[in-house]
């Protein structure tokens, strides 16, 4: 009779903590939508402030006008590396004229200087 009782007693104190627990669950549960539904506005809030619409125009202008700047000074040191090139080229140019004009003398010089030696 005893175990009897036991498992009575044991039995109706897992159903009161299975309620406590549903009940303990089911008040988290309500919380976190209580919460989750601050959040939800909050958020609508802070997408309506003006001030937070007219701070996101302002980085997109910003945003712009550096991708603008970025774009000029691109193509100024893209200006630049062509003017360079094309000196260096001219540069380089005059340089094999100097250099094969005093290699044609250089051989006309030495042509002259066989022959005379050969008579």
């Amino acid at each position: 009779m005893r175990s009897i009782t036991l498992f009575a007693v044991a039995g109706l104190a897992a159903l009161s903590l299975a309620a406590c627990s549903d009940e303990h669950a089911t008040q988290i549960k309500e919380g976190a939508k209580a919460a989750g539904s601050e959040i939800k506005q909050a958020a609508t809030d802070i997408k309506n402030d003006p001030d937070v619409k007219e701070a996101g125009t302002a980085l997109k202008e910003s945003t712009e006008e550096a991708a603008a700047d970025a774009k000029v000074a691109a193509g100024q040191a893209v200006d630049k590396a062509q003017e360079v090139g094309a000196k260096a080229g001219q540069e380089t140019k005059e340089a094999a004229a100097d250099i094969n004009a005093d290699a044609k003398k250089a051989g006309s010089d030495a042509k002259k200087e066989v022959h005379e030696a050969t008579r």
